[in-house]
């Protein structure tokens, strides 16, 4: 069985598509598996045990999917159609984002949050870009939504919470994997941070509400105010250090910047109580599973993929509800006991989300449709 993975985003790139293609890829090959993986990322990368084709043309295309017996998309995308579909080659759906719900295909538009059903999400960008914007994006979610409909092999939904956000027929539900032994490795080292935070800083993470719950937390803390570490880098960087001036608790923040590999593991070996305050609704959020495997208790945004993975391995609040946030952070804080039982459930908890069952899962499912042929 040849597989065909396609993902958009790939090394040098980093996120959570990037490391999701890289584990099934790498997977697929451990197990005498060939794959090659297609993506737009420009190189130069890292060498891997697995071809990678960067931004190919139509001719290349085609030789990729004749040479394949089942193409895997990473992502809701109608990049290298019209070849696959011609080929009649089975081909699968990895619904990580909204694309087959909404027309932006993020349910995030302009720093708030956006309507995750198609009528709704064309009144909305009608009226934010004009009928016409409205129209075509229309038009183009109407083609995704026919292709998962009645053209996919298999739709695959990354979270219960996908599934149920958007109800595909051929669907069936497999997590992402992640690689997450590493973080093993922060399990059980001190701390010097009460509570912190690791992903992109961008508005949709919700930092901005956190930075204000911290803020309410250190007013109420007493004369030993916690400490709040940040770890990461984005476009809302400048608006949260500015944030944080404006109410007074620079010298309570830490700024990491951007980390992977050993150096983000370390960075977050020294924080105490993971939060995750998206106020966007998270298909997944690989970073909770991460953060479980670091023995972390955590906070977690109620609504979207994060609260599903944690499960009883942390507290919850209403999305973008910083006043609430605030009140479970110092819940936390006051409750050492508390800390160590969400720990142990999380530590617990992650032991369900190791890689390997997942791209068995994967294996088993490809194989199947593949033998449909």
């Amino acid at each position: 069985m040849n597989v065909l993975l396609n993902s958009h985003m790939f090394d040098p790139s980093l996120g959570g598509i990037e490391t999701v293609s890289r584990t099934l890829a790498e997977g697929f090959v451990a197990r005498g598996i060939p794959c090659k993986v297609v993506t737009q990322s420009p190189g130069p990368g890292m060498q891997f045990p697995f071809e990678v084709i960067r931004q190919p043309d139509r001719q290349r295309v085609r030789e990729l999917v004749d040479w394949a017996d089942i193409v895997l998309f990473n992502g809701a995308s109608m990049s290298m159609q019209p070849q696959v579909l011609f080929s009649r080659k089975p081909f699968v759906w990895v619904h990580a984002g909204y694309q087959a719900a909404c027309i932006d295909g993020a349910g995030w538009v302009d720093g708030g949050r956006s309507p995750l059903t198609p009528w709704a999400s064309f009144l909305f960008h009608g009226r934010r870009s004009g009928w016409r914007s409205g129209f075509i994006g229309g038009i183009k979610l109407m083609g995704r939504r026919f292709f998962a409909k009645h053209l996919v092999t298999r739709n695959v939904a990354i979270t219960r919470w996908m599934a149920q956000r958007m109800p595909l027929p051929r669907q069936v539900h497999i997590y992402n994997p992640f690689p997450i032994e590493q973080f093993r490795g922060a399990d059980g080292r001190p701390t010097d941070h009460a509570f912190f935070y690791a992903g992109r800083l961008v508005q949709e993470k919700g930092v901005d509400t956190l930075v204000r719950a911290f803020a309410t937390v250190v007013r109420r803390s007493g004369e030993t105010p916690p400490r709040l570490l940040l770890i990461g880098d984005g476009t809302g960087r400048p608006a949260i250090e500015k944030l944080v001036d404006e109410l007074g608790v620079r010298s309570q923040v830490t700024f990491a910047g951007k980390q992977s590999g050993k150096a983000l593991v370390d960075w977050v070996s020294r924080g105490q109580i993971g939060v995750l305050p998206s106020v966007w609704y998270e298909p997944m959020g690989g970073i909770t599973v991460e953060l479980m495997a670091a023995g972390k208790a955590l906070i977690v945004s109620a609504e979207g993929g994060l609260a599903e993975c944690a499960g009883e391995a942390g507290l919850t609040f209403p999305n973008g509800d910083h006043a609430t946030l605030a009140e479970r952070m110092l819940q936390l804080l006051a409750d050492p006991e508390l800390q160590h039982v969400l720990a142990t459930r999380a530590r617990e908890r992650a032991r369900q989300f190791l890689p390997s069952p997942f791209v068995d899962q994967y294996v088993a499912l490809l194989r199947e449709l593949s033998g449909q042929r």
